[in-house]
């Protein structure tokens, strides 16, 4: 309850060591990756009970990836804000083919880092099926080659586009597996809090030497003395003059 100066800025504070703060997380960060977990947890659970309770009560769209949208009277409640924070989670999720009967062909992450209707908008206009599966698009009849359905014939100059096309979509095969989902920013794939919380945050990028300061057997008042000229933040006769 003392009034004192407030040497370092709290943005400076909440980033990590290594950028030269002092790892203490942001509430409303870290309160938005939490609640994201749940939406990964959602789309990658199978027969969780408390996912079935949630189909129940809003029903599925999306083919199961996700519940509707929690309106109204039923959407008051733990769902609908965990919802809010749908957008930015499924922004770093991606599909993994299996059978390819739930995701969706054009407007799906599941062929590289982003939706094929962005990368070939213009075959995408073309298409005769701007909704169609990964499995619709498969030939059953030809060994795992794709039938790829557009309204008119080609022009020259849109060959190449299609040759293209193809390539991306080489080494993909449709398995006997459930389609799933994996997460973009971590290397197993699998959602965590703390590279949720990281990619949220965007850090700051600055060579701080972490190692010189913090310290094993040198004093806690020391080491947090040696932060604060590093930043150059220790109240000196002169940085006093300047707080008046």
């Amino acid at each position: 309850m003392e009034r004192k100066a407030h040497l370092v800025n709290w943005e400076v504070v909440c980033g990590d060591k290594v950028n030269g703060g002092l790892g203490i997380r942001k509430l409303t960060l870290m309160n938005k990756a939490l609640l994201g977990k749940w939406t990964w947890r959602f789309a990658s659970d199978k027969e969780a009970l408390w996912k079935q309770v949630l189909v129940a009560k809003y029903s599925q769209e999306d083919h199961d990836w996700r519940t509707k949208k929690a309106v109204g009277a039923c959407g008051v409640g733990v769902w609908k804000e965990i919802l809010k924070e749908a957008g930015w989670c499924w922004d770093k999720m991606v599909f993994n083919v299996g059978k390819g009967n739930k995701i969706r062909f054009w407007t799906a992450v599941w062929c590289g880092d982003s939706v094929l209707s962005q990368r070939f908008l213009h075959l995408y206009i073309l298409a005769a099926n701007r909704n169609a599966l990964v499995e619709d698009m498969r030939d059953q009849n030809v060994g795992g080659g794709w039938n790829l359905r557009f309204i008119r014939d080609f022009n020259d100059w849109e060959v190449e586009m299609v040759g293209e096309l193809l390539q991306a979509l080489r080494g993909f095969r449709i398995t006997w597996e459930d389609d799933s989902v994996s997460w973009k920013g971590g290397g197993s794939g699998q959602f965590r809090v703390k590279d949720a919380y990281s990619w949220l945050d965007r850090p700051m990028d600055v060579i701080f030497p972490k190692n010189k300061i913090w310290m094993e057997r040198v004093p806690t008042k020391i080491m947090f003395f040696a932060w604060e000229a590093t930043w150059g933040k220790i109240l000196t006769l002169d940085r006093l003059q300047k707080r008046g």
